[in-house]
């Protein structure tokens, strides 16, 4: 396997892994797979701006990591291996080569995975990433239009969408369906919280 840096020579290898990419991220969340040549000039933009892109081959064009810099942090925008190659550790050879790159002008690097992608965070935390700060916010201007699943984070009830493919396990389903028909019926986050305390202290005092 070689990792190497996105350049004019292999650029359009990029564009093609970037527009499977997401073709594949549409199909799994049910929406259109968009414009294959708008995602290709998105391709080109990032590469033109100076974003770290590095490229997998084995024996032929296996996957990619790109990262972008924003406010002057780092943040990687996609890791994508084809489906033929995965399995392999290129996804994390490329997390690793990139980390490394980064490394030469920041100590943190982040990302934004979306919750229903269970294989996803599991490869992340896998790497040693954590989770931190951000919540997406919405308001359903037209109730009904998409589908929902309720979690919570310390009692605050939100919602993320339906996925196609989902990887939830039953505990998790069955949890996500409490929480809707808790919060449904009234439920608050003060109370959540004393119901789940309530638990944990009684779960660790055995």
């Amino acid at each position: 396997m070689e990792i190497l840096r996105v350049s004019r020579d292999n650029l359009s290898d990029f564009q093609a892994m970037y527009v499977e990419f997401f073709k594949e991220l549409r199909g799994k969340q049910g929406w259109s797979a968009g414009d294959e040549e708008e995602y290709r000039k998105e391709a080109e933009e990032y590469f033109n701006r100076g974003d770290i892109i590095f490229l997998a081959f084995d024996k032929a064009p296996a996957g990619f990591i790109r990262i972008s810099s924003r406010d002057g942090s780092f943040w990687i925008e996609e890791l994508y291996v084809r489906p033929e190659f995965r399995g392999r550790g290129i996804g994390r050879a490329l997390v690793e080569r990139a980390e490394k790159e980064v490394l030469k002008h920041d100590a943190f690097l982040y990302l934004l995975v979306l919750p229903q992608d269970k294989n996803a965070i599991g490869f992340w935390k896998r790497m040693g990433y954590t989770t931190i700060n951000t919540i997406e916010l919405v308001k359903e201007l037209k109730p009904g239009e998409k589908g929902f699943h309720t979690v919570e984070i310390l009692g605050e009830g939100f919602r993320i969408f339906k996925w196609r493919d989902e990887k939830f396990s039953d505990g998790e389903i069955r949890f996500m369906e409490l929480l809707e028909e808790f919060y449904s019926k009234g439920g608050t986050k003060e109370e959540f919280l004393k119901l789940v305390n309530r638990a944990l202290e009684g779960w660790l005092k055995k």
